[in-house]
């Protein structure tokens, strides 16, 4: 149910203001991978913003998965890559004293 409400979370976008299918792609294979399990579920919106501004920076991987069509494994090897990188920024941590970091790195 968690992945669910995270998946739900990734699918939400601004009407009328559709992401591009590279940006979709990166955002699904997040979510079914496992990427967004440790993030906040509030969280979920500002991190795909940083995903997506991260990915759109670097460009080659959303140019590949436009010119290819499809994800193959150097493409899979770079997106995990490229997610776990911003994902570590949204990591929530809980201590031993039961205080929690959002955030921490790991």
């Amino acid at each position: 149910l968690a992945r669910g409400e995270r998946m739900v979370s990734t699918l939400n976008q601004g009407q009328y203001q559709p992401w591009p299918t590279e940006e979709q792609v990166s955002g699904i294979f997040a979510g079914i991978n496992g990427y967004l399990d440790d993030i906040p579920v509030d969280d979920i919106p500002r991190f795909h913003d940083e995903l997506r501004e991260s990915l759109r920076t670097e460009a080659t991987i959303y140019e590949r998965l436009r010119e290819e069509r499809d994800i193959s494994e150097e493409i899979e090897a770079d997106l995990r890559a490229h997610i776990e990188k911003v994902a570590e920024r949204f990591k929530v941590i809980v201590n031993d004293d039961d205080s929690v970091e959002a955030g921490a790195a790991v």
